[in-house]
Formats: C-alpha cells, structure tokens, sequence
C-alpha cells in the first residue's frame, strides 16, 4: 500500500499543480479530493485480490495495519478541521508529517532500520512546511515539496520493503 497511496499522491498532486499552473486559478486546489477517493477505491481492488491470497497475518501486520488507519483517520482530521477553520493551507504539510511518522513507525515496528532514514527526511522537511506555510502561506513550491515528500516517505521506502521482502522469500526467510 506504500506505493499505491505514494503513487496515487504524486499523480494527484502534480495533476493540481498542472491545473493551478495553467488556470492560476486556486479552484484548481480541489483537486486534492481526488487523493482520498482514487486512493481507497483502489486500496479496495487491490485489497480484495490480497485478501483472497490468505495469507498468514501476524502481530506485526495487525500493528502496521492499524498505525496506517490512525494515520488515514487523522489526515482526514486535518483536513475537515483545516476546512472549517478556512486554514487550507496547512493541509499539506500537516498530512506530510502525519504520512512520514506513519512511514518512521513501520520501520521501526518491522525493526528495519534503513527503512527509516527516508522517511526522517520526510518528517524534518514536513516540519519545516508547516513553519514557512504558517508565516509565509502556501505556494506552489508547498505541492512541489509535499511531492518530494511523498517520494521520502512513502515511494523510496516502498520499494525498498518490496525489495527486502522479495530477497526474504528468495531464501526462505
């Protein structure tokens, strides 16, 4: 699911900034609905086909599974309370923070140290989002950051996992 929400919000973000770009228009922002939707609708095909598999779930899948729920809820958070609070442009950098913990927190559950240094730059460049759209507002250098954020966070590692646990099973692990 790494590299289908990671995947799913470069698209995303980079079709905004597109629109934005081309329409200088902040409409164009709205865009960003398009990330929730495509995103758990595709969690859900693609859910469907893991779940057939059966495979053996233990402790450790459960905790991950549940970290990345709490993470989904609390984006959904922000963003419904960055809306009714007219504060729009936090909501990128506070989902980047709250995608890279997430991404910090399976590594260090999976104790997969490497895993986690992308995802620490992530966090350190989310936090630092936050500062500069809180004194300075949002511009179009945040999409492009929440982006590279995305690629630290969630693509980088993702494929990093897959490449560890493809060399897990190769052995037999």
């Amino acid at each position: 699911m790494f590299l289908l929400w990671g995947y799913v919000g470069v698209v995303v973000t980079l079709g905004v900034l597109a629109a934005w770009s081309l329409t200088e228009n902040t409409v164009a922002l709205w865009g960003f609905w398009a990330l929730p939707v495509v995103g758990w609708s595709l969690s859900w095909w693609f859910g469907r086909k893991w779940r057939k598999e059966q495979r053996a779930k233990d402790y450790t899948d459960r905790i991950v599974r549940q970290v990345w729920q709490i993470i989904g809820i609390a984006s959904c958070g922000v963003a419904g309370f960055a809306t009714l609070y007219h504060s729009y442009e936090m909501i990128l950098p506070l989902c980047g923070l709250l995608v890279s913990l997430g991404s910090l927190l399976t590594g260090i559950i999976i104790r997969y140290t490497l895993f986690s240094g992308l995802p620490s730059c992530g966090f350190a460049w989310s936090l630092e989002q936050v500062f500069e759209v809180a004194t300075d507002g949002a511009s179009m250098d945040t999409l492009i950051i929440f982006v590279l954020i995305l690629l630290f966070s969630l693509v980088i590692p993702g494929h990093v996992l897959n490449r560890r646990v493809r060399k897990d099973v190769s052995i037999g692990k």
